[in-house]
């Protein structure tokens, strides 16, 4: 299931960038590497069965970071949706977005529960 999400997790993160952040700032950027980067080691550890050290659990505290910023994004675009009473083009934000945060905290929650 690890693998499987680690997987997910990549495909959105790719997905997300060239959907929204193709000229965005750094630190969204940033982040989308970090998670890309974070999840690939996971899958490298799980095949070669590999204990996760102090930096994968450094980099899941990360991750839950920009699940947090993602989360008030997704805040402030439906609260803008509502104002102005337009969900054309935000309603797949949104989906994606909630998707993707709750695919990085089921991620981050079980490799703490695994290890």
């Amino acid at each position: 299931m690890l693998k499987a999400l680690s997987y997910l997790n990549i495909f959105l993160a790719i997905a997300y960038f060239f959907g929204y952040l193709l000229n965005s700032f750094s630190w969204p950027i940033a982040a989308i590497l970090l998670i890309i980067v974070y999840n690939g080691l996971v899958i490298r550890n799980i095949e070669r069965e590999l204990k996760f050290s102090p930096v994968h659990y450094t980099l899941a505290f990360f991750n839950l970071l920009f699940a947090g910023f993602l989360t008030l994004w997704i805040i402030n675009v439906v609260q803008s949706s509502i104002e102005v009473s337009y969900f054309g083009n935000t309603g797949i934000y949104i989906v994606m977005g909630t998707l993707f945060v709750f695919s990085i905290i089921a991620h981050v929650l079980l490799l703490i529960r695994k290890f």
